[in-house]
């Protein structure tokens, strides 16, 4: 018989998956007036805030769905949980259906979590000394400053280090041949890496930045979604779903999206509750200071109502297509690639 894969967590981290029948997890089902779905999210971040809110305030209830969502590691294996059929949603970094779309498989963007580019790079505090720039300079001379640097990502090929060689190719530094990135994972281990200096530079979410400035041995060197223009109005962390999902079970792609919504307007109305809700998420080892100041720095990123507009994909679209990511582009206009529709 085939299988599915039903994802158990423990916190935000996937410890053990049971192996089920094909239809437990293909089948929406009723209890009590609620349907239920499991999704999946590719890293923990705090571009994918809105899950965890949703989980803590309830959102999935009120919206009448009940919900169990698991983190994958990285963007290539929500994106094969979600198009095998094990999870009916997908909270990723947009580039993974971007490049998914290019190589035929087809799914749909139906909310985002930042429509800006909510990307950090933390420099370690003595290279910070050895380029004289910091986050008060020129964004074009911090790029500049990048020459011959080495640079900690979570994955070589995933969106962060994408749009990283994406910027660089804006000061004309070649990112295979003036830079060396190198993958060191999520997190802890990115930090560490640039706490013993085997990196120079980390590109990676908040709260990381924040953290290394609060521990002194480095800080934020450049936020990309304020400092770089192409980055302002971008999809970058997005809810994706099967298209066949989307129309044959648009009350369930309805009431996901509109949790994440309700869900993501806690970060606009109550950032104490926020902050209070999201600290287990990080197991308490983020001070909760550290913790809001990483939300209010990009609180305008958490776009409101989760709600999409072209020129965020035209943007997204232009990244992709200069660094080889795709071949052509996607769709543009709303109803194929991406849609609101669930959002009104």
């Amino acid at each position: 018989m085939l299988e599915r894969r039903l994802f158990i967590k423990s916190g935000a981290t996937v410890v053990a998956s049971l192996a089920l029948p094909n239809t437990y997890i293909s089948k929406v089902f009723a209890a009590a007036g609620a349907l239920a779905a499991h999704g999946v999210y590719s890293a923990p971040g705090l571009s994918f805030a809105a899950i965890f809110l949703a989980d803590a305030l309830g959102t999935w209830k009120k919206n009448g769905l009940t919900a169990e969502v698991s983190q994958v590691h990285g963007g290539p294996l929500a994106m094969a949980a979600l198009t095998n059929g094990e999870s009916a949603f997908a909270a990723v970094a947009s580039s993974d259906p971007v490049i998914s779309w290019d190589k035929g498989i087809k799914t749909q963007a139906v909310a985002v979590f930042t429509g800006s580019l909510a990307l950090q790079a933390t420099a370690h505090k003595d290279w910070l000394a050895k380029t004289g720039k910091s986050l008060e300079s020129p964004i074009e001379e911090r790029l500049k400053s990048f020459k011959g640097a080495r640079i900690g990502v979570a994955t070589i090929g995933g969106g962060p280090a994408q749009y990283l060689r994406y910027a660089l190719r804006k000061v004309d530094i070649d990112p295979e041949r003036d830079v060396t990135i190198l993958a060191t994972g999520f997190g802890a281990t990115r930090m560490a890496a640039l706490r013993t200096k085997q990196v120079d530079v980390t590109v990676g979410d908040a709260p990381e930045a924040d953290e290394v400035t609060e521990e002194g041995f480095g800080s934020l060197f450049i936020n990309f979604g304020h400092d770089v223009p192409e980055f302002r109005e971008f999809a970058y962390t997005v809810l994706s779903v099967l298209p066949e999902t989307a129309s044959k079970n648009p009350e369930l792609v309805r009431r996901i999206v509109h949790s994440i919504k309700d869900a993501n307007e806690t970060i606009h109305k109550d950032v104490e509750a926020a902050v209070n809700i999201l600290m287990p998420v990080y197991n308490n080892k983020v001070d909760a200071k550290i913790l809001k100041r990483a939300i209010l720095r990009d609180q305008k990123a958490y776009t409101p109502g989760c709600l999409m507009t072209q020129a965020m994909w035209e943007n997204n679209f232009a990244a992709a297509l200069a660094t080889g990511m795709i071949s052509k582009k996607p769709p543009i206009a709303e109803g194929q690639f991406w849609t609101n529709q669930f959002l009104s």
